[in-house]
C-alpha cells in the first residue's frame, strides 16, 4: 500500500469493546427543552466531548435548560474531558429524575454522577443508590447561597442516609464568567469538582484528594458566600466540602464524603470511596477474562487470577494510595483453599478476596516551631 493513500479492511465482527476502567468521566443528568420526555420518546444517553456536540443533542442555553448547559461549559472551561448525558423534561418530577439516572448504566463505567439543579432530597438520595449500584460516586449540589445553619441541615439530610459512602456534598455556589463580555453566571461547585477530578486523574491515583492545591479551580471568579473559620470547621464537620478562597485562590478545601464520622469513619474520606471504585472497576475488567476459564486441578487459572490481582494492586501501593512499607503490608490477595473449595469450583465459581488498607489524606497540618538561643547548639535528632 502506497503512502499517502486509504486501506480499508472487511470484518466479520466488530472488536471486541472492553469494560472501562477510567474514572474520570462526568455522568450528569441534564434538563433540556430540546426533547421531550415521554414514553414514546426517551433521550439516548450520549458521549459528549465539546459543547458543540452537546448543543446538537441537547440544544442551546436557553429557558429552564440553562442552568445545565452553563453547568456542562464549565466542566469543560474547567478542564474536563468527557461526559455522558441524558436528558430529563424542562420541569421535571423526581420520577424523571430516577428515571434518567437508570439509563446511565454500569456498563458504561465508572466516573462521578451529578444532577445539576436538582435540590430534592429523593433526587440526591437516587443519586447515592445509582452510585452504589453502578460503581460510581455522586457528587450533589449543596446550596448555593444560606447561612451555615442552611448548609449543614442539607448535609444533614444525607449524612443519615443510606449509601452515604458513595456520595459528597458540595458549596456553596461559584460565579464563573458570562457568555457576554462583562457578565457573569452562578452554578454549583459540583461541575468545577468534577472537572478537577477529570484533571487529576491523568496524574493521580482516584484516592489523591482533589482539593486544596490539588483542587484549585481555573474558571471561577468567585464564590457566593463566605463564612467564618468556626463555620467553616462545623461545616466540614457535618459532611458538606466546601470551596474557599484561599491565598487568592479557589478551592476545593473539603473532601470528605456523607457519612457519620461517628458511627462510619472507615468511609469518612471521599478519597477512600473513589479508589474503591478505582479498584473494583479494575479487578472487574480481570474477572471478566475469566469468564468461561476452565478451572484445572492444578490450580493455575486459580493462581493466575490471583496474580493479576496483585498486579493491579501494585500500582496503587507504588503510589502510595495504599498504606504499608511493603506491598504484602498494604494489599492481600486470597485465592487460596479457604474461598476457592471444591464445592465453588465444582459450582464453576472463580473466588478472590482483597484486602487493603488505603492511605489518609492530612485534613489538619500542624507545625511546631523551637526557637533556639544562639548561644545554644540545635538538638540532633534521634
Amino acid at each position: 500500500m502506497s503512502r499517502p493513500g486509504v486501506e480499508i479492511t472487511s470484518r466479520a465482527a466488530p472488536i471486541a469493546r472492553t469494560v472501562p476502567t477510567a474514572t474520570g468521566p462526568w455522568f450528569v443528568v441534564v434538563q433540556t427543552t430540546k426533547h421531550p420526555v415521554d414514553a414514546s420518546s426517551v433521550p439516548v444517553v450520549s458521549l459528549i466531548r465539546s459543547m458543540a456536540e452537546y448543543e446538537d443533542v441537547y440544544g442551546t442555553r436557553t429557558g429552564a435548560a440553562m442552568g445545565a448547559w452553563d453547568s456542562v461549559d464549565a466542566y469543560f472551561r474547567e478542564g474536563g474531558a468527557i461526559l455522558y448525558a441524558t436528558a430529563v423534561p424542562s420541569s421535571p418530577v423526581s420520577t424523571d429524575w430516577t428515571d434518567a439516572l437508570d439509563r446511565l448504566t454500569a456498563d458504561l463505567g465508572p466516573g462521578q454522577v451529578s444532577a445539576p439543579g436538582a435540590d430534592d432530597d429523593a433526587v440526591n438520595q437516587a443519586l447515592l443508590d445509582h452510585a452504589a449500584a453502578t460503581n460510581r460516586v455522586a457528587l450533589i449540589e449543596g446550596p448555593l447561597t444560606g447561612d451555615a445553619a442552611a448548609m449543614e441541615a442539607a448535609a444533614d439530610a444525607l449524612t443519615s442516609a443510606q449509601n452515604g459512602r458513595y456520595g459528597s456534598l458540595w458549596g456553596p455556589g461559584v460565579v464563573i464568567p458570562g457568555v457576554s463580555p462583562g457578565t457573569t453566571r452562578t452554578i454549583s461547585w459540583a461541575p468545577i469538582e468534577a472537572a478537577i477530578i477529570a484533571r487529576n486523574d491523568l496524574a493521580f491515583t482516584a484516592n489523591e484528594a482533589a482539593a486544596g492545591i490539588n483542587g484549585v479551580s481555573h474558571y471561577a471568579l468567585d464564590l457566593t458566600a463566605r463564612y467564618s473559620d468556626s463555620e467553616y470547621e462545623d461545616l466540614n464537620e457535618a459532611g458538606i466540602d466546601m470551596a474557599r478562597v484561599r491565598y487568592g485562590t479557589i478551592e476545593a478545601y473539603g473532601y470528605r464524603s456523607l457519612v457519620d464520622a461517628a458511627t462510619d469513619p472507615q468511609w469518612l474520606s471521599f478519597g477512600y470511596s473513589r479508589l474503591n471504585m478505582a479498584i473494583v472497576a479494575q479487578a472487574n475488567a480481570i474477572g471478566e477474562r475469566y469468564v468461561f476459564s476452565q478451572i484445572d486441578g492444578r490450580f493455575r487459572t486459580i493462581s493466575s487470577f490471583g496474580a493479576e490481582l496483585s498486579a493491579m494492586l501494585v500500582p496503587f501501593w507504588n503510589a502510595g494510595a495504599l498504606f504499608g512499607e511493603t506491598a504484602e503490608d498494604a494489599f492481600q490477595v486470597n485465592v487460596g483453599g479457604q474461598v476457592n473449595t471444591p464445592a465453588t469450583i465444582a459450582n464453576g465459581e472463580l473466588h478472590a478476596v482483597l484486602q487493603v488498607r488505603m492511605s489518609p489524606f492530612a485534613e489538619l497540618v500542624v507545625i511546631e516551631i523551637v526557637k533556639v538561643s544562639t548561644l545554644e547548639s540545635l538538638a540532633v535528632a534521634a
